[in-house]
């Protein structure tokens, strides 16, 4: 059976963080000359690769095409990208930044055989009808290499393509608002990516065989939405919570910031990002998560934990598929 680990970071975006471009945005747990992207990007990058995880989702990438794509690339992976067409991030920036979610993967590891970015574009910022919105989200349905070329490239392609593992991965961003009508939003979001999700594996792996166990799903996002929220209720209907698998527990938070200033001013502290795996799916190990301590008393980011999220990998095991 094969072993994948996978990352999960919401970078947070320079337009949304840096006090030259957004001077409302309140953070000063960092100097605000360190707020930047030259130099936050650099710790930012510097995680991902040292967590070398096999996928990488990532949410608020404003920076992909400059920045994030070309320094991971050249460590071997290769990334898909859906911009945020309703970027608050063009009005931070004077329309230079937009941000977006994206996949990344080994490209030694994985061979991208189809993506789908659900409802896009969105016809208007806020939908609340079911079905126009799915998040900010994007999925990929991928083959797992071996490490024999001649398998991969070569006269035995055809053979290893229809006996090799496959798995489809989504990340997703859902809507912020830490009100009632955002809380409904998330909702709606969740129940439309199920039904996305399924349509994707259905139509994308389908092969006839009603007998073959179905093709696994990993889930990663910044979902903004607490373990308590009837959005997580409904998606772990259909997922299950790797760090609650094995944990017994979700972290005890996976954000903390602390701002001032006229955008979202006060303390957050909070678990909103999770690792989902559908149920066939084994959780093999997942990554600590630091405490107040490490992390000092003037919350994220900090020069260790460069954003504010914190970084979650799991390592999962994908069924056999006969």
């Amino acid at each position: 059976m094969t072993t994948l680990s996978v990352v999960q970071y919401n970078v947070l975006a320079e337009a949304l963080s840096n006090p030259v471009m957004c001077p409302d945005a309140g953070f000063s747990s960092m100097p605000p000359e360190h707020m930047s992207w030259a130099h936050r990007g650099r710790l930012v990058i510097q995680k991902i690769k040292d967590a070398n995880a096999d996928l990488v989702c990532l949410q608020e990438v404003d920076h992909y095409y400059d920045s994030v794509e070309p320094a991971l690339r050249e460590v071997g992976y290769l990334g898909i990208y859906r911009e945020d067409e309703w970027s608050p991030c063009r009005g931070k920036s004077d329309g230079t930044l937009k941000d977006g979610v994206a996949i990344f993967y080994k490209r030694d590891t994985l061979e991208l055989v189809g993506v789908h970015a659900p409802c896009t574009p969105r016809e208007e910022k806020a939908p609340v009808e079911f079905g126009k919105d799915a998040g900010k989200t994007l999925m990929a349905r991928f083959r797992v290499f071996g490490s024999d070329p001649e398998v991969t490239s070569g006269s035995r392609h055809a053979t290893h393509v229809s006996a090799t593992e496959q798995v489809i991965v989504c990340t997703s961003h859902f809507s912020s608002a830490k009100t009632t009508a955002g809380a409904s939003r998330r909702v709606t979001q969740a129940a439309t990516l199920m039904k996305e999700l399924e349509a994707f594996r259905k139509f994308s792996c389908d092969d006839g065989d009603d007998a073959a166990p179905p093709v696994a799903i990993i889930f990663a996002g910044d979902l903004n939405a607490t373990p308590d929220e009837v959005a997580i209720d409904g998606i772990k209907k259909m997922f299950v919570s790797t760090y609650e698998t094995f944990l017994g527990h979700e972290p005890n938070f996976t954000t903390w910031k602390k701002r001032t200033g006229a955008f979202k001013p006060g303390e957050a502290k909070m678990t909103i990002d999770y690792i989902f795996v559908s149920n066939e799916c084994e959780t093999v190990d997942v990554a600590a998560l630091p405490g107040v301590e490490e992390i000092g008393h003037k919350a994220l980011p900090c020069p260790e934990y460069p954003s504010d999220h914190l970084m979650l990998r799991a390592v999962v095991r994908l069924p056999e598929r006969g």
